[in-house]
């Protein structure tokens, strides 16, 4: 037993040293850019949408039917110092609280219960004054896709009409319309007021 486990040690030397003696050394390299442009994004009347006090009587039992409430609408802008290719990552606050996928979420009930959602839809787009359409990206800006919009984990730039190539930009304005919905209330406890508690940010991603 002892000279086996000798002669596969010897082996096992022989075959290591030489890959040993090849790779002595490895290498970390670390790449970016320093860019000289930023880009601020901005909500008229500070992204606050107020939905205001919604009676349970107004709102649908049926477990199949969610009561869909008024639009609201927002101008979204976003202003360059330079001429800059970027996207808008779209990050839902209240992710836990959503129901499907593509929605915002509205936050729970008291008892837990998923309140309902909220979806972001683009009216307009342009981009220094001139019309222009959303693209997006499922993978980080990777590679892009055409009918854009903003949705969760999204990332959503502009492009020229008819190309799903992001286009540089010092100014981006963009007409939303905010749509909300809240679930059957057979599912909800609503015995107390509750809070309609949707959050959402939209992140500056530069390309």
């Amino acid at each position: 037993m002892n000279k086996y486990l000798a002669a596969l040690t010897a082996c096992t030397l022989i075959t290591v040293a030489p890959f040993a003696l090849a790779a002595s050394s490895t290498e970390l390299t670390v790449t970016g850019s320093i860019t000289p442009s930023a880009c601020m994004p901005m909500l008229s009347g500070g992204g606050n949408i107020n939905l205001g006090k919604i009676p349970v009587k107004d709102l649908n039992p049926d477990p199949d039917q969610y009561t869909r409430l008024p639009n609201q609408y927002v101008q979204f802008t976003v202003t360059c110092n330079a001429n800059t290719a970027f996207a808008i990552h779209s990050i839902d606050n209240k992710a836990g609280t959503v129901y499907g996928q593509g929605y915002f979420g509205l936050g729970l009930t008291d008892a837990g219960e998923k309140l309902g959602n909220f979806e972001v839809y683009h009216l307009t787009v342009q981009a220094d004054g001139n019309p222009a359409e959303l693209i997006y990206s499922e993978d980080g800006g990777g590679s892009w896709a055409g009918w854009g919009y903003l949705g969760p984990g999204l990332w959503t730039a502009v492009s020229a009409p008819g190309t799903t190539d992001p286009l540089p930009a010092t100014s981006v304005e963009m007409d939303l319309e905010i749509s909300a919905s809240i679930a059957p209330t057979k599912g909800l406890t609503l015995t107390d007021e509750v809070i309609i508690d949707g959050s959402a940010t939209f992140e500056v991603k530069y390309l």
